[in-house]
């Protein structure tokens, strides 16, 4: 009799949990009411979700929006707070980084728009699908034709902090602000991919293909840490003027070399990210990094070959790293890669200790001949 009682006490409970996470996911494994998003590695965004479907986001910029089910009251929450329909139909987006997190949640064909200029764009899908005209160019940063935006009516805008949120307000277009950049972590930034699975209710799906690049970097890991000595890595560029652009010290690039078995020669200068280093300490701590990687798609601008890279910024002629050839720059897809994160670091590691990936040719990364 008494086990009688406590086997259906138990059923009463399975089932009573059953109903409440049905209720609360739609097929999806998330949290219970009240219960923010577990983030491994990202600290720029958060998703809190409720026990009816809705879901508060905190973007990049500290602004909390409500996402509702498509068809469900809007109810909860501030109405100065925006209101997002989920999932998401017709999305606009800025920059090369975003469309890859999309790609890997299989939600490429909700982008109606995009405001990156054409000849940075690599993703197939997407030239393909605007020489169709099912996506609209809108400008690029400064140009943007918001107008034009708000006539194709989309659910949401991903925009970077710099955008003009003055106008998008004015014409009430949605939009979430997006910082991965920021993150501290490629892993934090390639964790990113969660924030935008909140807005297509693909949280499974984001966790799964996060939790793969983890598995795979963490093996990287393991191998790398045989490694007794770590090349000292040069990371950055000169502009046109002889302006210097580097990562910040405590930055995700930065912790990307440590993660492949390197030392960044920048690591330790304050004046880095958004502002520009100088010559000489470009010069200063450079100038002995067994290898340099300039983070730009150089052939892309005529730059083939060492040689042209020195005619055009003569100083890095006595670089070691220029001396012994060991000069690497981006692939023009590599912006458009981020959800390939585990796999640039990969390639980064096999640039880094060659000795230990004897059959890995660099797919992200290009090696400048001499000549």
């Amino acid at each position: 009799m008494v086990l009688r009682k406590r086997f259906v006490k138990f059923m009463l409970i399975a089932l009573f949990l059953f109903f409440v996470t049905a209720i609360a996911g739609g097929g999806e494994c998330q949290p219970y009411k009240g219960q923010s998003l577990h983030l491994l590695y990202a600290t720029h965004f958060n998703v809190e979700y409720l026990l009816d479907g809705r879901k508060i986001v905190t973007d990049g910029a500290g602004r909390k929006l409500l996402l509702v089910p498509r068809g469900r009251e809007i109810i909860g929450l501030s109405p100065a707070s925006p209101v997002i329909r989920i999932p998401v139909k017709r999305v606009v987006t800025r920059w090369s980084t975003i469309p890859s997190l999309l790609q890997a949640l299989g939600t490429m064909r909700t982008i109606v728009g995009v405001t990156t200029r054409r000849e940075e764009l690599c993703n197939e899908q997407i030239k393909e699908r605007m020489a169709q005209g099912a996506i609209t160019s809108l400008g690029a940063h400064g140009t943007i034709d918001y107008e034009k935006m708000y006539a194709i009516n989309p659910d949401v805008f991903f925009v970077s902090r710099w955008e003009k949120t003055d106008k998008l307000n004015e014409l009430a277009i949605p939009y979430a602000v997006i910082t991965e950049y920021l993150e501290n972590n490629p892993l934090g930034r390639m964790e990113w991919i969660k924030f935008f699975a909140a807005f297509y209710n693909k949280e499974k799906a984001a966790n799964d293909f996060f939790a793969k690049a983890v598995r795979n970097v963490r093996q990287l890991s393991k191998k790398i840490e045989k490694v007794k000595k770590k090349p000292r890595i040069l990371w950055g560029f000169i502009r046109r003027g002889g302006t210097i652009y580097a990562p910040r010290g405590k930055c995700y690039v930065s912790r990307m070399i440590t993660i492949a078995g390197g030392d960044s020669v920048l690591r330790g200068l304050k004046r880095m990210g958004g502002a520009p280093i100088s010559l000489e300490q470009f010069y200063e701590h450079g100038r002995d990094a067994a290898i340099y990687i300039c983070p730009e798609p150089l052939p892309r601008y005529g730059i083939t070959s060492i040689k042209k890279l020195v005619a055009l910024n003569p100083v890095l002629a006595d670089f070691r790293s220029v001396k012994s050839g060991s000069v690497w720059c981006f692939q023009p897809w590599y912006w458009d890669s981020i959800d390939k994160t585990d796999e640039i670091i990969t390639d980064l590691a096999a640039i880094l200790h060659p000795g230990l990936f004897p059959d890995h040719k660099p797919r992200y990364f290009f090696k400048l001949p001499k000549r």
